[in-house]
């Protein structure tokens, strides 16, 4: 028999942490402010904070630094101060009426300082805060990845960033021209007809999360398209590494010593994928790149594989004998590649992780090797074994500590349900049903219907779909079936009768893969029901 958390070995601190932003990102019932009216108390950021709580009606209280709410009031200093200057104007806090304060999107955690939609969502403002002087370079980039997330609601954008210290405005325009700005520029967008009615609540129906978060392998097209943007963590590990990959390349003839082994690690849908495939993209435009994959090609592998130009990818896998020169594609010598990229580095064979290691340090490859340390699947030692191996390699180690993909409200769900202990007080689960079903005949019936409605239909059983089959996918709806085989011991932890050893991880890498919504059908368990249930509707 199998016990989540009893036997694993997993990392609690990263788990905690996400339920943690989970509680502090729950879908939230706000609305739309006066900017004039918020910034007339700065005395503190305990008032400023709380005050922002009764005009915007979030439920959970956010504190607002000292910096982010003296770079607001001296903002709307200036705004006022300009309008003063319009005999028009004066005295037209209207103006600032309609903006969303510090709105992000749910579940993938992205911010905006400021926005402010027409009542249409045809035309948006965003308007980004800085305290602080930042490289114009940093301004723009943030301006364009803000632009690529309001391009899915709004035709017109109008970009700014107003840095304090400096008193200096910045537009990006449509045309992707980048300069500093007047304020009476800002002011006569502020003035437009179109911004004089706004969408003052209800600003969540009008993102959907699935229609930003890339996978490279179940979106290709994306990929392929540079339709895609990385994270700050996303873009700081990839400067340092391919800093690091240069300066090996520079120094290969004249010091010694082995190429740089790098690991990149975090938990389910921080985005290791995407930057691996996005230094594939990078180093391949002058070397070739080799990326191995640590479980079956996808039809997503297939597609990069035959569009991208100096990109080779294979499954590591394949590979019986861990010596086979095939790994290195018809080459026993790997010394034409830039790089060695590998995903799901934990899946593949502690034999040709050694085999694949010494070769690189050999030929003074250097490597990245992205995988999820806190996966179910420790518990088992052909993954242990790899880890080991992996870690007696590298050179370099990135953790992300973020999470760009996963449904928080379903991890937080998911990880109660593995563990009836860990709660997560106030917690918005309306995008998780359960149900039951008396029998095998109802679950058919209920799972039909399901089906219909796009949901993807996983057994929490490693005999109806392997992990595999799993491993690199995304879903934005799963149905979930349990059968009696699970049910939960006196410490609380979800159990497996039998010896199905993967069924848990089957069960895990379904949640952790789920981008919208999640339906958990109990078929003939009505004890595990109502603990589930409980957790749904406590």
């Amino acid at each position: 028999m199998l016990c989540f958390l009893r036997e694993c070995q997993y990392n609690k601190n990263i788990s905690r942490s996400l339920i943690a932003r989970c509680r502090r990102e729950e879908i939230i019932q706000m609305h739309a402010i006066n900017l004039y009216t918020l910034t007339r108390t700065s005395a503190n950021t305990s008032e400023f904070s709380r005050l922002l709580q009764a005009l915007s009606g979030r439920r959970n209280y956010k504190h607002v630094s000292m910096h982010e709410a003296s770079s607001l009031c001296t903002l709307v200093s200036r705004l006022t101060a300009q309008f003063a200057e319009n005999p028009v104007l004066q005295n037209r806090m209207e103006l600032l009426d309609g903006f969303w304060f510090s709105y992000s999107i749910a579940h993938i955690s992205k911010e905006f300082d400021l926005l402010k939609f027409s009542s249409d969502a045809a035309s948006v403002l965003n308007i980004e805060l800085k305290s602080e002087a930042v490289p114009e370079e940093r301004i723009r980039r943030q301006l364009e990845q803000n632009r690529y997330y309001l391009a899915n609601v709004s035709r017109t954008i109008y970009s700014f960033t107003y840095v304090m210290e400096t008193d200096t405005l910045y537009q990006l325009k449509e045309n992707q021209f980048f300069s500093t700005a007047s304020f009476s520029e800002l002011a006569a967008v502020l003035m437009k007809t179109r911004f004089q009615t706004f969408i003052a609540e209800g600003l969540d129906r009008y993102f959907r999360a699935s229609d930003y978060l890339i996978s490279p392998i179940s979106t290709p097209e994306r990929l392929l398209q540079g339709k895609y943007f990385l994270t700050n963590q996303q873009w700081e590990f990839r400067r340092r590494i391919l800093d690091l990959i240069r300066e090996n390349e520079e120094n290969r003839s004249s010091l010694p010593g082995a190429a740089p082994v790098i690991t990149l690690t975090g938990s389910a849908g921080t985005g290791k994928t995407l930057l691996l495939f996005d230094l594939a993209l990078a180093l391949s435009k002058k070397k070739e790149v080799l990326f191995l994959h640590g479980g079956p090609l996808r039809e997503g592998h297939h597609i990069i594989n035959s569009r991208l130009r100096n990109v080779v990818i294979r499954s590591g896998t394949a590979f019986e004998d861990p010596e086979d020169p095939a790994v290195w594609t018809g080459s026993a010598e790997p010394v034409r590649y830039a790089c060695v990229l590998v995903d799901e580095a934990n899946r593949l064979s502690a034999a040709l992780l050694r085999a694949l290691l010494q070769k690189l340090k050999e030929d003074r490859i250097p490597a990245v090797l992205a995988y999820d340390p806190y996966s179910i699947r420790s518990i088992f030692s052909a993954m242990e074994d790899a880890e080991d191996t992996i870690a007696a390699g590298r050179t370099h180690a990135f953790s992300f500590s973020g999470n760009i993909r996963i449904n928080r409200p379903v991890f937080a769900f998911m990880w109660n349900m593995f563990s009836l202990k860990e709660k997560t007080p106030h917690a918005d689960y309306s995008c998780v049903d359960v149900l039951y079903a008396g029998n095998t005949q109802e679950e058919q019936i209920i799972a039909d219907y399901y089906r219909k409605q796009g949901f993807a239909q996983i057994a929490a059983s490693s005999a109806s779909l392997p992990e595999d089959e799993i491993v690199a996918q995304e879903y934005d709806r799963i149905l979930v079936i349990m059968d009696d085989t699970f049910y939960y011991d006196a410490a609380l932890h979800l159990c497996k009768k039998g010896d199905d050893n993967a069924a848990l991880s089957v069960l895990y890498e379904a949640l952790t893969r789920t981008r919208e919504r999640l339906t958990v059908l109990i078929t003939g368990n009505p004890d595990l029901f109502a603990r589930i249930l409980q957790i749904r509707m406590p």
